[in-house]
């Protein structure tokens, strides 16, 4: 097997297993916030050589306006949308929210549209209406008019609500992560957005340390070391070795692929119409993904 392929492989692995690691916490009573802030700061931390490493290659000098761009960025991916999925979990399947987060590409299209210009053709428009058909059918709108699954319901909008964060943040980066590569970028990132989330943590009264035995010290050093650091150094390693387009792969793998750890390691029992709303998004992703290669070979030539 390829070198890029293994990348893309492991990248998939580590992501799938975040909200499942995560669901593990949250019944064990940590707070949502509490996870974030560990996982990011343990996440920064090991990303610190490699972000130094880059600074003094690249020679880069940071300034006020820098601090700003980061902080945006920080705020939507960590304090919004990890923690808005970390209390999805409370409610909902560590499944069904790792499927609704791995939809965010309905929200991305249009978000890189409206701030980046780029163009939407027409295999990329059926994708994102297949998309949205599997979500609605994950919601199962006759379920809720009949007055059922009010708590699935609030996790379900808590994951999309983290996806549609996500995809601001992911388009929002493209801006200008080239200055700065993606080890400066998110290792600042995640520092900045920890102290945010640690802040809300001290503002509200939350727990900080309370609560965290032996099993969440694991825990969380799993999610910061294999999720966050790990598994985006093999993600850039993807990017590096095949390409930004063809790395994408994880996110078509991560539905299927996290539905069934959580089935093997948490018991997740999961209903028809959450089976079949998967199948539309992983068809979506499938559509979106060779579109992205015919246009990635298109610009080659």
């Amino acid at each position: 097997m390829k070198k890029g392929n293994v990348f893309i492989l492991l990248t998939a692995l580590a992501y799938s297993t975040q909200e499942i690691a995560n669901k593990m916490l949250v019944k064990e009573g940590l707070d949502s916030f509490q996870i974030t802030f560990f996982i990011f700061l343990i996440g920064a931390i090991l990303l610190t050589p490699l972000a130094i490493k880059d600074i003094k290659g690249k020679n880069l000098k940071l300034g006020i306006n820098d601090l700003g761009y980061f902080s945006l960025n920080a705020a939507l991916c960590i304090p919004i949308s990890m923690a808005l999925l970390s209390f999805a979990g409370k409610y909902t399947l560590a499944s069904t929210s790792a499927v609704i987060f791995s939809s965010n590409a309905l929200f991305t299209v249009p978000f890189a549209y409206l701030i980046l210009k780029e163009k939407i053709n027409k295999k990329i428009l059926t994708s994102l209406i297949i998309g949205m058909i599997g979500v609605i059918i994950i919601f199962n709108p006759v379920k809720i008019i009949n007055g059922g699954g009010t708590s699935d319901l609030l996790g379900i909008t808590l994951a999309l609500g983290s996806a549609a964060a996500w995809s601001l943040f992911t388009v929002i980066s493209k801006i200008r992560i080239h200055r700065y590569g993606g080890y400066i970028f998110n290792c600042i990132v995640f520092y900045v957005g920890a102290l945010m989330v640690l802040l809300i943590l001290l503002v509200t009264g939350r727990p900080i340390i309370k609560g965290i035995d032996g099993h969440a010290v694991l825990v969380l050093g799993y999610m910061g070391l294999f999720v966050k650091a790990l598994g985006y150094i093999c993600y850039l390693g993807a990017i590096r070795l095949t390409s930004a387009v063809t790395a994408s792969l994880v996110f078509l793998i991560k539905p299927a692929l996290a539905t069934i750890l959580a089935v093997m390691v948490l018991g997740d029992k999961l209903k028809v119409n959450v089976v079949i709303g998967i199948v539309f998004i992983i068809v979506s992703s499938y559509i979106a993904f060779k579109s992205k290669r015919a246009y990635e070979a298109v610009v080659l030539d």
